[in-house]
This record gives structure tokens, C-alpha cells and sequence, in this order.
């Protein structure tokens, strides 16, 4: 770990007192730490193995979504006219894995 010397105008360490120190952390230190890394993350930078590396995010599209839905709605509507799942037994297969938020 690495210390670095910051310097922030009056305001914004108003805002770090009043705000932030904390909620986010104990001290300034460990608060700005911690809005450094969630800031990071936000922009897709991950640690991996001790250096942050920039990671490729691919973003997925509503037509990419519905095309995946129609895929998966297929296939099991498959699979029930075979005769190799019920349809009620997929759905709660899906309610048992899946947590909706």
C-alpha cells in the first residue's frame, strides 16, 4: 500500500465533515479511500491479483436480452414437448435459483 499527501479545498472537506466521514469510512483517510475504490469500480476498474487493471465491461442491449429470451422460452418449450421437463417443474427450478430484487 502506498500513502499519497492530498490536498482538497475547504468546501469539499466541509462536505467530507458534514456528509460523508462516517458514513463512508472512520476519517478522512479511510473515507476517501473508500469513494476512490467505489469510483473505480463504477468505471470498471478491478483489483486482480494487487494491481488495478482496467477491465472490458460489455454492455448488454434490450434486443440482445429479448433474443436471449426468445432462445430460452424455445428451448424449454422444447424440452416440455418432449417430455423432458414440465413446465411448472422449470418455473420452480427458476424461482429457487433466481432472487428478484
Amino acid at each position: 500500500m502506498k500513502k499519497i499527501l492530498v490536498s482538497l479545498p475547504e468546501g469539499v472537506v466541509d462536505i467530507l465533515n458534514k456528509e460523508v466521514v462516517g458514513k463512508l469510512g472512520e476519517g478522512y483517510s479511510d473515507t476517501l479511500r473508500t469513494i476512490i475504490m467505489n469510483w473505480l469500480s463504477e468505471q470498471g476498474y478491478l483489483t486482480k491479483g494487487g494491481k488495478v487493471e482496467k477491465v472490458r465491461v460489455k454492455r448488454v442491449t434490450s434486443e440482445e436480452i429479448d433474443l436471449l429470451d426468445t432462445m430460452l422460452s424455445s428451448l424449454v418449450e422444447l424440452l416440455e414437448e418432449k417430455g423432458i421437463i414440465p413446465q411448472e417443474e422449470y418455473e420452480r427450478r427458476i424461482k429457487e435459483k433466481v432472487q428478484v430484487k
